[in-house]
Protein backbone atom coordinates (compact mmCIF):
# COMPACT_ATOMS: atom_id res chain seq x y z
CA UNK A 1 0.00 0.00 0.00
CA UNK A 2 1.51 3.26 -1.21
CA UNK A 3 1.57 5.96 1.98
CA UNK A 4 1.65 10.05 1.81
CA UNK A 5 3.58 11.11 5.07
CA UNK A 6 2.33 14.36 5.32
CA UNK A 7 4.70 16.17 7.87
CA UNK A 8 2.26 19.40 9.23
CA UNK A 9 4.39 20.95 12.39
CA UNK A 10 3.56 22.40 14.59
CA UNK A 11 5.94 25.57 13.65
CA UNK A 12 8.87 25.88 15.91
CA UNK A 13 9.24 22.16 16.71
CA UNK A 14 12.45 21.63 14.75
CA UNK A 15 10.85 21.54 10.96
CA UNK A 16 13.28 23.18 9.27
CA UNK A 17 16.04 21.08 10.80
CA UNK A 18 13.80 17.55 9.48
CA UNK A 19 13.30 19.40 6.28
CA UNK A 20 17.41 19.79 5.91
CA UNK A 21 17.69 16.03 6.97
CA UNK A 22 15.07 14.84 4.43
CA UNK A 23 17.07 16.46 1.39
CA UNK A 24 20.20 15.94 2.72
CA UNK A 25 19.42 11.87 3.21
CA UNK A 26 17.76 11.71 -0.39
CA UNK A 27 19.81 9.05 -1.57
CA UNK A 28 19.45 7.04 1.10
CA UNK A 29 15.62 7.31 1.49
CA UNK A 30 15.22 6.58 -1.66
CA UNK A 31 16.66 3.34 -1.41
CA UNK A 32 14.85 2.14 1.40
CA UNK A 33 11.23 3.37 -0.11
CA UNK A 34 11.16 6.95 0.45
CA UNK A 35 11.25 9.99 -1.60
CA UNK A 36 11.31 13.45 -0.36
CA UNK A 37 10.53 15.06 -3.58
CA UNK A 38 11.66 18.96 -3.82
CA UNK A 39 9.44 21.64 -4.26
CA UNK A 40 7.90 22.34 -8.38
CA UNK A 41 7.00 25.86 -7.22
CA UNK A 42 8.81 28.75 -5.62
CA UNK A 43 7.23 30.54 -3.58
CA UNK A 44 8.09 33.91 -2.40
CA UNK A 45 9.98 33.73 1.30
CA UNK A 46 9.34 30.34 1.09
CA UNK A 47 12.50 27.64 1.48
CA UNK A 48 12.75 25.08 -1.25
CA UNK A 49 13.06 22.31 1.54
CA UNK A 50 9.31 23.06 2.84
CA UNK A 51 8.38 20.84 -0.55
CA UNK A 52 4.41 20.78 1.16
CA UNK A 53 3.46 24.38 0.63
CA UNK A 54 1.63 23.78 -2.18
CA UNK A 55 -0.98 21.84 -0.42
CA UNK A 56 -1.72 25.54 1.21
CA UNK A 57 0.32 27.67 -0.55
CA UNK A 58 -1.53 31.56 -1.21
CA UNK A 59 -1.19 32.83 -3.96
CA UNK A 60 -2.24 36.96 -4.17
CA UNK A 61 -1.67 39.02 -7.79
CA UNK A 62 -0.85 42.27 -8.03
CA UNK A 63 -3.69 43.67 -6.21
CA UNK A 64 -3.20 41.74 -3.33
CA UNK A 65 -6.56 39.59 -3.94
CA UNK A 66 -6.24 36.00 -3.83
CA UNK A 67 -5.82 33.70 -6.56
CA UNK A 68 -8.30 30.89 -5.93
CA UNK A 69 -7.80 29.38 -9.26
CA UNK A 70 -4.19 29.50 -9.44
CA UNK A 71 -3.85 28.08 -5.80
CA UNK A 72 -6.42 25.01 -7.08
CA UNK A 73 -3.77 24.57 -10.12
CA UNK A 74 -1.08 24.12 -8.12
CA UNK A 75 -2.68 21.90 -5.70
CA UNK A 76 -3.39 19.86 -8.86
CA UNK A 77 0.27 20.27 -10.25
CA UNK A 78 1.43 19.42 -6.86
CA UNK A 79 -0.50 16.13 -6.46
CA UNK A 80 0.33 14.76 -10.06
CA UNK A 81 3.76 15.40 -8.71
CA UNK A 82 3.30 12.91 -6.01
CA UNK A 83 1.42 10.22 -7.88
CA UNK A 84 4.73 10.26 -10.47
CA UNK A 85 6.82 9.87 -6.95
CA UNK A 86 4.00 6.50 -6.07
CA UNK A 87 5.07 4.94 -9.75
CA UNK A 88 9.00 4.52 -8.19
CA UNK A 89 8.63 4.67 -4.30
CA UNK A 90 5.99 3.11 -1.67
CA UNK A 91 6.25 6.02 0.82
CA UNK A 92 6.13 10.17 -0.62
CA UNK A 93 7.00 12.62 2.22
CA UNK A 94 5.45 16.22 2.16
CA UNK A 95 6.36 18.98 4.99
CA UNK A 96 5.36 22.60 5.70
CA UNK A 97 4.82 23.89 8.94
CA UNK A 98 2.14 26.33 7.95
CA UNK A 99 -0.18 23.76 7.23
CA UNK A 100 -0.69 23.68 11.22
CA UNK A 101 -2.27 27.09 11.05
CA UNK A 102 -3.61 27.15 7.60
CA UNK A 103 -5.83 23.94 8.06
CA UNK A 104 -7.98 26.13 9.81
CA UNK A 105 -7.60 29.57 8.40
CA UNK A 106 -6.82 29.57 4.59
CA UNK A 107 -7.43 26.14 3.80
CA UNK A 108 -10.30 24.68 5.79
CA UNK A 109 -11.03 22.18 3.01
CA UNK A 110 -7.53 20.52 2.86
CA UNK A 111 -7.82 17.22 4.50
CA UNK A 112 -10.99 16.73 2.96
CA UNK A 113 -9.35 17.38 -0.80
CA UNK A 114 -6.50 15.30 0.78
CA UNK A 115 -8.81 12.57 1.52
CA UNK A 116 -10.53 12.19 -2.05
CA UNK A 117 -6.76 12.53 -3.81
CA UNK A 118 -6.26 9.46 -1.60
CA UNK A 119 -9.14 7.75 -3.11
CA UNK A 120 -8.48 8.67 -6.53
CA UNK A 121 -4.97 7.66 -5.98
CA UNK A 122 -4.94 4.17 -4.07
CA UNK A 123 -2.74 5.37 -1.20
CA UNK A 124 -2.98 6.14 2.45
CA UNK A 125 -2.54 9.75 3.99
CA UNK A 126 -0.50 9.90 7.67
CA UNK A 127 -0.63 13.09 9.11
CA UNK A 128 2.84 13.50 11.31
CA UNK A 129 2.15 15.87 14.01
CA UNK A 130 5.18 17.14 16.92
CA UNK A 131 3.15 19.24 19.67
CA UNK A 132 5.29 21.67 22.04
CA UNK A 133 3.77 23.18 25.31
CA UNK A 134 1.44 25.96 24.19
CA UNK A 135 3.21 29.03 26.46
CA UNK A 136 6.75 28.32 25.11
CA UNK A 137 4.91 28.06 21.35
CA UNK A 138 3.21 31.16 21.20
CA UNK A 139 6.82 32.82 22.59
CA UNK A 140 8.96 30.85 20.04
CA UNK A 141 6.42 32.03 16.98
CA UNK A 142 6.64 35.88 18.38
CA UNK A 143 10.39 35.17 18.82
CA UNK A 144 10.61 34.39 15.42
CA UNK A 145 8.67 37.25 13.69
CA UNK A 146 11.10 39.57 15.40
CA UNK A 147 14.14 37.70 14.55
CA UNK A 148 14.05 36.94 10.83
CA UNK A 149 12.26 37.65 7.42
CA UNK A 150 10.08 37.85 6.28
CA UNK A 151 8.18 38.92 9.69
CA UNK A 152 10.55 40.73 11.27
CA UNK A 153 7.39 42.43 12.83
CA UNK A 154 8.18 45.69 15.48
CA UNK A 155 5.29 44.84 17.65
CA UNK A 156 5.63 43.65 20.97
CA UNK A 157 4.54 40.63 22.46
CA UNK A 158 0.76 41.22 24.15
CA UNK A 159 0.23 43.70 20.60
CA UNK A 160 1.21 40.67 18.33
CA UNK A 161 -1.05 37.67 19.73
CA UNK A 162 -3.64 39.96 19.50
CA UNK A 163 -4.77 39.84 16.22
CA UNK A 164 -3.58 36.29 16.16
CA UNK A 165 -5.61 33.43 15.70
CA UNK A 166 -4.63 31.39 19.07
CA UNK A 167 -7.21 28.70 18.79
CA UNK A 168 -5.87 27.75 15.03
CA UNK A 169 -2.13 27.52 16.60
CA UNK A 170 -3.07 26.21 20.67
CA UNK A 171 -5.96 24.11 20.53
CA UNK A 172 -4.54 20.64 19.65
CA UNK A 173 -6.99 18.84 21.35
CA UNK A 174 -9.81 20.18 18.67
CA UNK A 175 -7.60 20.36 15.91
CA UNK A 176 -6.11 16.76 16.68
CA UNK A 177 -9.68 15.43 17.39
CA UNK A 178 -11.01 16.66 13.99
CA UNK A 179 -8.03 15.22 12.27
CA UNK A 180 -8.47 12.21 13.46
CA UNK A 181 -12.07 12.28 12.42
CA UNK A 182 -11.36 12.77 9.03
CA UNK A 183 -7.78 10.06 8.58
CA UNK A 184 -9.00 8.09 11.34
CA UNK A 185 -6.66 7.92 14.49
CA UNK A 186 -4.53 5.21 13.45
CA UNK A 187 -3.43 7.12 10.86
CA UNK A 188 -2.57 10.27 12.77
CA UNK A 189 0.82 9.97 14.23
CA UNK A 190 1.72 12.64 17.48
CA UNK A 191 4.95 13.38 19.35
CA UNK A 192 6.06 15.81 22.12
CA UNK A 193 8.57 18.04 21.00
CA UNK A 194 10.68 17.51 24.18
CA UNK A 195 14.14 15.83 23.79
CA UNK A 196 12.94 13.96 26.96
CA UNK A 197 10.42 12.29 24.72
CA UNK A 198 12.40 11.85 21.48
CA UNK A 199 12.69 8.05 20.05
CA UNK A 200 16.46 7.46 20.46
CA UNK A 201 17.07 10.86 22.06
CA UNK A 202 17.28 13.22 19.32
CA UNK A 203 14.63 14.64 15.94
CA UNK A 204 16.22 12.70 13.42
CA UNK A 205 15.81 9.07 15.25
CA UNK A 206 12.65 10.28 16.16
CA UNK A 207 11.11 11.37 12.42
CA UNK A 208 12.59 8.09 11.11
CA UNK A 209 10.85 6.03 13.51
CA UNK A 210 7.81 7.74 12.47
CA UNK A 211 7.60 6.96 9.24
CA UNK A 212 8.63 2.80 9.70
CA UNK A 213 12.66 3.78 9.62
CA UNK A 214 15.35 3.13 11.77
CA UNK A 215 18.23 5.47 12.51
CA UNK A 216 21.48 4.04 10.70
CA UNK A 217 25.11 5.31 10.65
CA UNK A 218 24.86 6.57 7.13
CA UNK A 219 22.11 9.31 7.26
CA UNK A 220 23.72 12.96 7.85
CA UNK A 221 22.83 15.03 10.23
CA UNK A 222 24.16 18.39 8.85
CA UNK A 223 24.45 21.80 11.14
CA UNK A 224 22.30 21.69 14.42
CA UNK A 225 19.88 24.34 15.43
CA UNK A 226 19.35 25.69 12.43
CA UNK A 227 16.68 28.19 12.74
CA UNK A 228 17.38 29.24 16.80
CA UNK A 229 15.75 32.12 18.51
CA UNK A 230 17.25 35.32 19.90
CA UNK A 231 17.49 34.87 23.94
CA UNK A 232 14.20 36.23 25.75
CA UNK A 233 14.31 40.03 26.65
CA UNK A 234 16.93 42.26 25.62
CA UNK A 235 18.31 40.61 22.57
CA UNK A 236 15.09 40.23 21.29
CA UNK A 237 13.63 44.00 22.41
CA UNK A 238 16.99 45.24 20.66
CA UNK A 239 15.92 43.22 17.20
CA UNK A 240 12.94 44.26 17.59
CA UNK A 241 13.64 48.56 17.71
CA UNK A 242 15.83 47.39 14.69
CA UNK A 243 13.26 46.74 12.51
CA UNK A 244 11.53 49.97 12.91
CA UNK A 245 14.30 51.33 10.94
CA UNK A 246 13.33 51.07 6.95
CA UNK A 247 16.94 50.91 5.99
CA UNK A 248 17.50 48.26 8.07
CA UNK A 249 14.63 45.87 6.14
CA UNK A 250 16.83 44.49 3.53
CA UNK A 251 17.55 40.78 3.79
CA UNK A 252 21.61 41.40 4.22
CA UNK A 253 21.24 43.47 6.88
CA UNK A 254 18.68 41.81 8.94
CA UNK A 255 20.92 38.52 8.63
CA UNK A 256 23.54 40.77 10.38
CA UNK A 257 21.88 41.63 13.14
CA UNK A 258 20.42 38.88 13.53
CA UNK A 259 23.97 36.84 13.69
CA UNK A 260 25.30 39.81 16.32
CA UNK A 261 22.38 39.45 18.60
CA UNK A 262 22.78 35.46 18.60
CA UNK A 263 26.31 35.89 19.26
CA UNK A 264 25.11 38.24 22.21
CA UNK A 265 22.14 36.08 23.35
CA UNK A 266 23.76 33.26 25.72
CA UNK A 267 25.52 36.08 27.67
CA UNK A 268 22.63 38.43 27.95
CA UNK A 269 20.37 34.91 29.35
CA UNK A 270 23.25 34.42 31.90
CA UNK A 271 23.20 37.63 33.13
CA UNK A 272 19.47 38.37 33.33
CA UNK A 273 17.20 35.34 33.10
CA UNK A 274 13.72 36.13 32.09
CA UNK A 275 10.76 35.48 30.34
CA UNK A 276 8.35 36.76 27.95
CA UNK A 277 5.06 35.58 29.95
CA UNK A 278 4.97 35.64 33.48
CA UNK A 279 4.54 32.56 35.99
CA UNK A 280 0.75 33.32 36.60
CA UNK A 281 0.15 34.50 32.76
CA UNK A 282 2.03 31.03 31.21
CA UNK A 283 -0.52 29.36 34.22
CA UNK A 284 -3.64 30.50 33.39
CA UNK A 285 -2.64 30.54 29.71
CA UNK A 286 -2.10 26.75 30.31
CA UNK A 287 -5.18 25.96 32.07
CA UNK A 288 -7.06 27.41 29.13
CA UNK A 289 -5.76 24.09 27.41
CA UNK A 290 -5.57 21.47 30.26
CA UNK A 291 -8.41 19.75 29.09
CA UNK A 292 -7.50 18.65 25.56
CA UNK A 293 -3.95 18.37 26.07
CA UNK A 294 -5.16 15.88 28.73
CA UNK A 295 -7.22 14.15 25.91
CA UNK A 296 -4.39 14.08 23.52
CA UNK A 297 -1.89 12.33 26.61
CA UNK A 298 -4.33 9.63 27.55
CA UNK A 299 -5.84 8.28 24.19
CA UNK A 300 -2.25 8.64 21.99
CA UNK A 301 0.41 7.99 25.12
CA UNK A 302 -1.71 6.33 27.70
CA UNK A 303 -0.49 8.77 30.26
CA UNK A 304 -2.32 11.64 32.43
CA UNK A 305 0.10 14.73 30.91
CA UNK A 306 1.32 15.49 27.60
CA UNK A 307 3.56 18.45 28.81
CA UNK A 308 5.80 18.70 31.55
CA UNK A 309 3.67 21.55 33.01
CA UNK A 310 6.78 22.94 35.32
CA UNK A 311 7.07 26.33 35.11
CA UNK A 312 10.04 28.45 35.92
CA UNK A 313 9.84 31.50 38.35
CA UNK A 314 11.53 33.61 36.36
CA UNK A 315 10.97 37.45 36.27
CA UNK A 316 8.63 38.75 33.25
CA UNK A 317 10.86 41.36 31.23
CA UNK A 318 10.32 44.37 31.26
CA UNK A 319 11.87 47.59 29.44
CA UNK A 320 13.50 49.43 32.10
CA UNK A 321 15.54 46.43 33.29
CA UNK A 322 18.70 47.31 35.09
CA UNK A 323 20.47 45.17 31.87
CA UNK A 324 19.80 47.16 28.95
CA UNK A 325 22.00 49.42 29.02
CA UNK A 326 24.56 45.99 29.25
CA UNK A 327 22.59 44.47 26.35
CA UNK A 328 22.94 47.09 24.32
CA UNK A 329 27.13 47.80 25.10
CA UNK A 330 27.29 44.50 24.17
CA UNK A 331 25.66 44.43 20.78
CA UNK A 332 27.47 47.79 19.72
CA UNK A 333 30.43 46.17 20.58
CA UNK A 334 30.05 42.48 18.88
CA UNK A 335 28.38 44.22 16.02
CA UNK A 336 32.44 45.83 15.83
CA UNK A 337 33.89 42.73 16.23
CA UNK A 338 31.46 41.11 12.88
CA UNK A 339 32.70 44.85 11.05
CA UNK A 340 36.37 44.36 11.55
CA UNK A 341 36.41 40.58 11.19
CA UNK A 342 34.74 41.72 7.64
CA UNK A 343 37.80 44.68 7.21
CA UNK A 344 40.21 42.23 8.16
CA UNK A 345 39.33 39.75 5.85
CA UNK A 346 38.48 42.31 2.91
CA UNK A 347 41.85 43.90 3.61
CA UNK A 348 43.74 40.40 3.11
CA UNK A 349 41.83 39.85 -0.10
CA UNK A 350 42.72 43.31 -1.42
CA UNK A 351 46.21 42.46 -0.28
CA UNK A 352 45.80 39.10 -2.65
CA UNK A 353 44.64 40.54 -5.39
CA UNK A 354 46.97 43.50 -5.47
CA UNK A 355 49.56 40.94 -5.45
CA UNK A 356 48.22 38.75 -8.70
CA UNK A 357 47.54 42.19 -10.48
CA UNK A 358 50.99 42.81 -10.14
CA UNK A 359 52.49 39.75 -11.36
CA UNK A 360 49.93 40.49 -14.07
CA UNK A 361 51.53 43.36 -15.09
CA UNK A 362 55.22 41.93 -14.96
CA UNK A 363 53.78 39.41 -17.51
CA UNK A 364 52.15 42.07 -19.84
CA UNK A 365 55.45 43.91 -19.76
CA UNK A 366 57.39 40.67 -20.63
CA UNK A 367 54.75 40.30 -23.39
CA UNK A 368 55.02 43.86 -24.18
CA UNK A 369 58.67 43.18 -24.74
CA UNK A 370 58.53 40.04 -26.67
CA UNK A 371 56.23 41.59 -29.07
CA UNK A 372 58.80 44.45 -29.64
CA UNK A 373 61.94 42.09 -29.99
CA UNK A 374 59.56 40.10 -32.64
CA UNK A 375 58.26 43.69 -34.34
CA UNK A 376 61.82 44.79 -34.71
CA UNK A 377 63.29 41.58 -36.14
CA UNK A 378 60.81 41.78 -38.46
CA UNK A 379 61.29 45.12 -39.72
CA UNK A 380 65.28 44.08 -40.24
CA UNK A 381 64.49 41.62 -42.67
Amino acid sequence: MKTLYVHIGTPKTGTTSIQRFCMDNESLLNERGYCYPPSFYKYPVVAKARNGHFLVGVIKDENGERCLEREAQLFNEGMEKVQEQFAKYDNVILSDESIWRAMDIESKDLWDKLKEESKKGDFTIKAIVYLRRQDKMICSIWNQSIKSPPGNTDRRFEDYIKDRNLEARLNYGDKIDRLASILGKENLIVRRFDKENFIGGNIYTDFLQAIGLEWEDKYEVGKEDRNTGLAPGNPTEIKRIINTLPKARDLKTQNFFRDVLKDCSEVSKEKYPCDTLSKEETLELLSKYEEGNKKIAIEYFGEEELFDNTVKDLPKWTPDNPYMLEDVVRFIGMSNVYLLDEITQLKEENKKLRKEFETLQKEQRSITASCKNILNKFRRK
